[in-house]
């Protein structure tokens, strides 16, 4: 007889679809940064040929904790299958801690890792609780229009531009926050180590105005299996050069034994 007892099944995280591609492959599975539209990986995963699929995470249910998060992704992959995980900004804590969540319960299910635009931890970061602060008490159209003037570095379509200026409107502010207080407890230093059979690389702009070379070098460093790739952009590689942001994917994916 079936139980009448009501399951609390928690929700897919939400997940957007970039473009068709090789079924036969690895989908790719972007995090975007906080604030961040996952429109910013659109060309690039179409670039690759690969299915790509982007997360928009601050616009699913909470908690917005980045280990929550990262626990939820990890439900998704098992969804989608094998996946190359892309992580831009905070959405590459993200993508490591659901690296290690699925090795931990021994899934083989990340084939390659690609991280952009980010670091192992926030030291020499800047002030995060100024960011905080700015989110809970700027909030608004001109806050805004800053954070994705100083995101992209380099010259990107105008209508893509406006588009990710108007994304942040859909986005609650106390789930921002959220994710950025989180950040500030997470180092991935001793994380990093256990991805040690998952094919990665490591990208940096060369502009980025958030993050800094010495950032991307720590976190190519304690990355096992990785290389360190720097572009000619500012804080959104993927979407500032999308062509040779897909070579990058596409050497990773050249790595993986399927």
């Amino acid at each position: 007889m079936p139980s009448t007892e009501k399951m609390n099944v928690r929700p897919v995280l939400k997940h957007v679809k970039l473009c068709d591609g090789d079924a036969g492959k690895p989908a790719l599975l972007c995090l975007p940064g906080a604030m961040c539209s996952p429109e910013v990986f659109a060309a690039m995963a179409e670039s690759t040929g690969y299915i790509g699929y982007g997360v928009p995470w601050l616009e699913s249910e909470g908690p917005f904790d980045l280990v929550s998060l990262a626990q939820r992704v990890s439900e998704l992959i098992d969804q989608l299958g094998k996946v190359i995980l892309v992580g831009h900004s905070v959405g590459t804590v993200i993508a490591v801690l659901a690296a290690r969540q699925c090795m931990a319960d021994g899934r083989n299910s990340v084939a390659g890792l690609v991280l952009s635009n980010s670091g192992a931890n926030t030291r020499g970061l800047g002030d995060i609780d100024s960011l905080i602060d700015k989110v809970s008490m700027q909030w608004g159209t001109a806050f805004w229009e800053a954070f994705s003037t100083r995101c992209i570095g380099t010259d990107i379509p105008p209508q893509l531009m406006e588009r990710l200026q108007a994304y942040p409107a859909q986005l609650n502010p106390s789930a921002v926050a959220e994710s950025l207080a989180s950040l500030k407890a997470i180092d991935l230093l001793p994380v990093l180590p256990s991805l040690a059979g998952i094919p990665a690389a490591v990208v940096h702009g060369r502009f980025d105005k958030a993050r800094t070379m010495a950032h991307a070098t720590e976190l190519a460093g304690a990355l096992p299996a990785s290389s360190l790739h720097v572009l000619e952009t500012g804080h959104t590689s993927a979407a500032e050069a999308p062509a040779a942001f897909a070579g990058i994917v596409q050497s990773v994916a050249d790595r993986i034994l399927i």
